[in-house]
C-alpha cells in the first residue's frame, strides 16, 4: 500500500536496507570528492554504525553480509587496505573485521 502523505514515506522505508542507498551515494561522493571522502563516509561512518545496529537487531544482522560484500563493489582492495592503514588502531581493528573475509566477498591482507 502506498504512503498516504510525506510523513508516511519514512514508515515504508526498511532501515535495514538503507545501506543500498548509502552505497549509491558513496559512488557519487567518490566521483565528486575522491576516494578518501567516500571511504570516510561509507566505512568510517555508515558501515560501523550499521554493524553496531546489527549487534542488537536481527534484521540488520541479516543484511550486514550483503552490505559488506557491496563495499567490495564500491572500492578495490588497494583502496580499502590503504584506508585502513591511516586509521587509529581501535578503529582499524573494527573495520578490518568488517572488511576482510566477508562471507560473500574476498578478503584483503591485513
Amino acid at each position: 500500500m502506498p504512503p498516504d502523505g510525506p510523513g508516511d514515506i519514512v514508515a515504508c522505508v526498511k532501515f535495514e536496507k538503507i545501506w543500498v542507498r548509502q552505497c549509491r551515494a558513496t559512488r557519487r561522493i567518490k566521483k565528486q570528492f575522491g576516494v578518501k571522502s567516500a571511504l570516510d563516509y561509507l566505512l568510517g561512518e555508515k558501515l560501523l554504525t550499521f554493524a553496531e545496529a546489527a549487534e542488537d537487531r536481527s534484521e540488520f544482522a541479516a543484511e550486514l553480509p550483503r552490505f559488506q560484500a557491496e563495499v567490495w563493489n564500491v572500492f578495490n582492495p588497494y583502496e580499502l587496505a590503504g584506508y585502513l592503514t591511516t586509521l587509529k588502531p581501535a578503529k582499524r581493528k573494527k573495520l578490518q573485521k568488517l572488511t576482510t573475509a566477508t562471507p560473500m566477498g574476498p578478503s584483503i591482507a591485513p
